[in-house]
């Protein structure tokens, strides 16, 4: 193996390392905040207990691509790494379409947005998943109700509407009025969250997208290196 491909191959491996020890990190971070650990609540102040097992799904999903290619490298697997190349390339081609929707259909993603959360906002009394998610939501984006607390009408709005109560005024059994409720409704908010971030987010897909070109095409090299040595040593 030469200099060349020697390099690729420790550069894969190291990389690829730091990205699963990353997804380890992801995975018992959203374990914690699972479990509702204290420490971890505290640190993060609560916003991002909506989604922990988001933040498992995709460190596991980093470990396992980052296991093909680390192991790969190392062992100059060309299976391995073939499988890794492919991960990455399946994972370019969604981050690209994701951007370039969120680009091309703005304005049509941020009002499908807002309409599920006004359909949720309709149906929370149907069943207990529904109520607490929409809680969620309205703790998180310290919103309250669908456009605003007036829609709850003559009854008291619930105390996931008054996040400026705060831990304190739970604990003391205070009643959330329309005074202290939040006066953005959820809907709105939720649609003026996706106007500032989606060009940032598919900005940063198409940046990680190109990072990402780069890696499967030294994995492919490394893949071919391997299978060129493979065939010299039959003969």
């Amino acid at each position: 193996m030469g200099c060349g491909t020697s390099f690729v191959k420790y550069v894969l491996f190291f990389f690829n390392l730091v990205v699963a020890l990353f997804g380890v990190a992801m995975i018992a971070l959203g374990i914690a905040v699972h479990l509702n650990w204290a420490v971890i609540k505290d640190e993060l102040k609560g916003h991002l207990t909506v989604a922990p097992w988001v933040f498992i799904i995709i460190g596991a999903v980093m470990f396992i691509i980052a296991f093909f290619g680390c192991c790969g490298a190392i062992r100059e697997s060309h299976c391995m790494v073939v499988t890794y190349a492919i991960f990455l390339l399946v994972i370019i081609i969604v981050q690209v379409v994701i951007a370039v929707l969120m680009f091309t259909y703005a304005d049509t993603i941020r009002d499908a947005l807002v309409k599920s959360v006004e359909t949720l906002y309709d149906k929370r009394t149907q069943d207990k998943v529904t109520e607490e998610l929409f809680a969620s939501i309205e703790t998180q984006l310290e919103c309250c109700g669908k456009n605003s607390p007036a829609d709850y009408g003559i009854l008291t709005p619930p105390k996931s509407c008054c996040t400026s109560m705060g831990t304190v005024g739970n604990l003391l059994g205070k009643t959330c009025t329309f005074a202290d409720a939040n006066t953005t409704g959820c809907g709105p908010r939720v649609g003026g969250v996706y106007d500032k971030w989606s060009k940032a987010i598919a900005g940063v897909a198409i940046g990680v997208a190109c990072i990402e070109v780069v890696g499967a095409l030294f994995a492919l090299c490394l893949a071919n290196s391997i299978r060129n040595m493979d065939r010299r040593s039959r003969y």
